[in-house]
């Protein structure tokens, strides 16, 4: 699971993220709505959210990403628990809450059950040639043959394949696999490069296409 957690507070924001990479996910974070708004390309399936925050606060994130993500799981962390804020979360878009303090146990079952709840707005396969991704299972079947592919080739092959027919730059593509900030702190075409030749080795030369100047492509 990809998530997204949005907090300013550097403590928190930290602990939520090491949380949830230590159970296997891959989480990234945001400090206010502003920087989270410029994230979202990046394809998560969940977003923890602060409300009250400096800058773009929650709800006013909230207000601008649900016109583009209609679908996209939120959490909101909150320190108001009157009904009346609850509603008015609600309300904005919020799927469910959690009022701190809170335990990190009690945020993962929610975030688990949120995932599995919106299991239907996702897509339960991806075609493309001869390939059928699960995004679910994160398993790839090419001709009837189920092929294993390590986590990273999976979410690079996961995100050409969700924009099939559009080419997308290596930074981009490092962003969907090793994070927005990774990506950006340790650039390397070369990484991602063995990463292709190992997927291309996998499923044949012709699958993914190299756009010369640009990056990668799924046609």
């Amino acid at each position: 699971m990809k998530i997204l957690v949005v907090e300013d507070n550097l403590k928190i924001r930290e602990n939520i993220i090491d949380f949830f990479k230590i159970q296997g996910h891959l989480a990234e974070g945001a400090e206010n709505g502003y920087e989270a708004l410029t994230m979202l390309h990046a394809m998560y399936d969940i977003v923890i959210l602060d409300i009250n925050m400096p800058k773009m606060n929650g709800k006013e994130f909230l207000e601008k990403m649900r016109t583009t993500e209609k679908n996209l799981p939120v959490i909101a962390l909150t320190s108001n628990s009157t009904i009346e804020n609850k509603a008015e979360i609600f309300e904005l878009g919020v799927d469910d809450y959690l009022t701190k303090p809170f335990d990190m146990r009690e945020l993962e079952m929610r975030v688990l059950a949120l995932y599995r709840r919106k299991g239907t707005t996702i897509e339960t396969e991806i075609r493309f040639a001869d390939c059928i991704l699960y995004p679910e299972k994160h398993t790839l079947i090419q001709n009837g043959k189920n092929i294993i592919l390590t986590s990273k080739e999976y979410l690079i092959l996961e995100f050409l394949a969700r924009h099939k027919g559009f080419p997308k730059t290596k930074l981009e593509i490092l962003e969907a696999a090793w994070g927005l900030r990774e990506a950006e702190l340790n650039f390397n075409s070369i990484t991602l490069e063995v990463h292709i030749s190992g997927l291309r080795k996998k499923l044949g030369k012709n699958i993914i296409e190299t756009v010369k100047g640009t990056g990668y492509l799924i046609a």
